[in-house]
């Protein structure tokens, strides 16, 4: 008898500065960025909504800092521990990780006009990952954690490029298609994931979103409420 399928709320990390738009942005591929006081908000407000919904057993996460520390105000006695995945962190950019748009755009622009069009499954930045490599490891990630859970309910908390990669495989999209299912921060999308395959149940889901305050009277309850706070709620564990 086949065993039942995990089921993935798979949540893309809050908002950090990396992910404005405009040339003087950076590429923020494994460039570690913090989450910004919207991000720290969006975390507090999908946290609020799991906790309201069925239990879960663990909280999967990337290591880098945004979205372990949205998966950090996930965790705990209603969701589960965290747990850190190496091959949950976004694609590498290589050399042009951390430049400014403006700058890759200056100094690499052929290769810029190649990622643009989104043909090219090898297509990698200097020193960095290719795009079939990238999709590889994702589902590889996702294939260990669904295996651990079967029957069972897990937050991956992870970044748009490694759900970008796992939604375009289920439609059998080439790697190169960054842009396809590219869902917003600290957005839910939840896959019924079972063997090499999965179900989508829904995507880019942001409704616990809609009530966001403006950014100064967020970045003032945000100070005044994390001041002393644990850096691990209670009953949280990591690995």
């Amino acid at each position: 008898m086949n065993e039942s399928p995990a089921t993935l709320i798979l949540v893309r990390h809050g908002h950090t500065e990396g992910n404005e738009v405009g040339p003087e942005v950076r590429m923020s591929g494994q460039t570690d960025l913090p989450l910004s006081p919207l991000g720290r908000w969006q975390a507090e407000a999908l946290r609020n909504r799991l906790a309201a919904g069925p239990p879960a057993a663990a909280v999967y996460s990337s290591p880098l800092v945004r979205a372990e520390d949205t998966a950090r105000r996930l965790a705990g006695e209603h969701l589960g521990p965290l747990r850190l995945v190496e091959a949950l962190q976004e694609v590498d950019c290589g050399d042009a990780d951390g430049m400014t748009i403006a700058e890759v755009q200056a100094r690499y622009p052929v290769l810029w006009e190649q990622n643009q069009s989104q043909l090219h499954e090898e297509f990698r930045w200097p020193g960095g990952e290719t795009y079939s490599l990238f999709r590889r490891r994702s589902l590889e990630a996702i294939h260990w954690i669904a295996a651990r859970h079967p029957g069972e309910r897990v937050v991956v908390v992870t970044h748009a490029g490694v759900i970008g990669q796992l939604l375009g495989a289920l439609h059998d999209l080439s790697a190169a298609r960054w842009d396809a299912y590219r869902p917003g921060n600290c957005s839910v999308t939840e896959v019924e994931w079972q063997g090499d395959t999965g179900l989508i149940l829904r995507f880019d889901d942001r409704t616990h979103l809609a009530n966001q305050p403006p950014l100064a009277e967020l970045e003032a309850t945000l100070e005044s409420t994390e001041d002393g706070a644990e850096p691990c709620p209670a009953g949280q564990t990591a690995d």
